[in-house]
């Protein structure tokens, strides 16, 4: 059985994925199609050594014929092209990856890059939420960015900092003051810092 590493695309409108329906997959009911873009092992042998390009044509040479399994093309030339389709598109963005590059199980490197097609805008931790379902110390952080005198909220984030989250959670809790930093009630009551 060869172990893949791939992403859930549910029900593809115009070929763009849309990862909210893969969040409410569980609770609702979505089309699934299952995207594969590597492999790292393949009856027994380890092929985590070997570079992208062969990990890929193993893949493909394994991968059944079905509907709702898609193999994810490598393209080794006009990045700038496919990335300003994935903009043009509205997706979150490209992942570039070195033809010669191997995989490195539990570690980032600068072999696979993810290149997002949004504008970003720093934001500031001003609070977060009350923990919710299984996850300890808060649920997720409050953001917002200045406008003058005053703090405009933009939203929440609750991803990305599972590894840390007691930590800053430590550093967050002795920053608390009574008052939020908001002028209007947001949807989730945070734990404004000050």
């Amino acid at each position: 059985m060869p172990s893949l590493t791939a992403s859930w695309s549910p029900s593809m409108r115009k070929g763009v994925s849309r990862f909210q329906l893969l969040q409410n997959a569980l609770n609702t009911s979505a089309n699934l199609h299952y995207c594969a873009f590597d492999i790292m092992f393949l009856d027994g042998e380890d092929l985590r050594g070997l570079p992208l390009v062969e990990r890929k044509k193993r893949l493909q040479s394994v991968l059944p014929k079905d509907p709702l399994i898609i193999y994810s093309e490598h393209w080794g030339e006009h990045g700038k092209r496919l990335f300003k389709g994935a903009e043009k598109l509205g997706l979150e963005g490209i992942m570039t990856k070195r033809a010669q590059g191997r995989y490195l199980s539990g570690a980032r490197s600068k072999h696979w890059l993810k290149i997002k097609t949004a504008r970003r805008q720093e934001a500031v931790i001003v609070g977060f939420t009350a923990p919710k379902r299984t996850r300890p110390y808060f649920g997720a952080l409050v953001l917002a960015v200045r406008e003058g005198s005053s703090w405009r909220y933009v939203g929440h984030v609750g991803t990305g900092f599972s590894h840390a989250i007691k930590e800053l959670h430590g550093k967050l809790l002795p920053l608390r003051t009574p008052s939020s930093p908001f002028k209007q009630c947001i949807k989730a009551k945070p734990r404004p810092r000050g």
